[in-house]
């Protein structure tokens, strides 16, 4: 199995990930058979990078050297040297450790992730990077400042990277529990940031209170905004395509949603299937 893992990684390193060949990795190594696989560090953008081949993220990063690089594409055209970066939802750091790199050690990134145990992952890659422009922020970003139940399962679950507020009274049960909110109005302030060119968001359908919560620096600062969007979550946060679409109207944003090739842009009657969206200053 080893072997094959291996080859599958040499070949997906090299062709990235054509029509058709994650459906070969996905039926001769997928993520529950790469169980018994201890965590590997690779180097991909110039960036060490601790992987664990048994958790989506790190799975498509073994094997085909990146995840979400439509996402990062857009990273590297916007973010200068010296530039700051929000990447709220920063999990264990493979977008952020990118965040650090553009804006170099003149820069700043805030990352905010409130699970314990995917933190410390997050801060273990940071140590690896020896980067000192990252700023860790504990707590989960919301629209009101508090104290709210949060699911966080252990980092080396599968389910990891859907760590999320949750509505349901389950302190106690097992990866629920409570955790702290932050407003990025707050924040901010108190980080004495003075400029800000990238906010990046995901959060598993809580993007509308993050938003809520970040009126203000959204209106100082004007930065570029990448966002996760599903509708089947969208309403964990009591958000809406709707209300997403009226937010950044109102604040003279243009929104596109993220492929392949390129970016469409997106109207409220037209609607998108797209994983991730972008909004970019008007």
């Amino acid at each position: 199995m080893k072997k094959l893992v291996e080859i599958l990684a040499w070949i997906g390193n090299r062709i990235g990930k054509p029509p058709g060949w994650e459906r070969v990795v996905r039926w001769f190594a997928p993520p529950e058979k790469c169980l018994s696989m201890r965590e590997i560090c690779v180097v991909r953008d110039s960036i060490a990078f601790l992987a664990q081949p048994s958790i989506p993220i790190g799975w498509h990063i073994a094997f085909f050297g990146t995840y979400e690089p439509e996402s990062r594409a857009i990273f590297r055209a916007i973010l200068p040297v010296g530039g700051v970066a929000l990447d709220v939802g920063a999990n264990v750091g493979w977008h952020t450790l990118l965040m650090a790199r553009l804006v170099g050690d003149s820069g700043l990134v805030l990352a905010a992730e409130p699970n314990p145990s995917v933190r410390r992952r997050l801060e273990a890659n940071l140590k690896l990077n020896r980067f000192g422009q990252v700023k860790v922020i504990p707590y989960a970003i919301a629209a009101i400042e508090g104290n709210v139940e949060f699911y966080g399962p252990e980092a080396d679950d599968a389910d990891s990277g859907n760590g999320h507020i949750t509505t349901a009274s389950a302190t106690g049960q097992s990866s629920v529990y409570r955790v702290e909110t932050r407003r990025l109005d707050a924040i901010l302030p108190v980080a004495k940031i003075t400029r800000l060119d990238l906010i990046k968001i995901d959060v598993e359908g809580y993007e509308w209170p993050v938003l809520n919560g970040a009126t203000q620096t959204i209106a100082k600062f004007r930065p570029h905004i990448v966002f996760e969007y599903n509708a089947e979550y969208t309403s964990r946060g009591e958000g809406s395509a709707q209300l997403l679409w009226q937010f950044f109207q109102q604040n003279h944003y243009r929104l596109f949603a993220i492929g392949r090739n390129w970016a469409e842009e997106v109207q409220l009657n037209n609607g998108s299937s797209a994983n991730q969206m972008g909004v970019l200053k008007g």
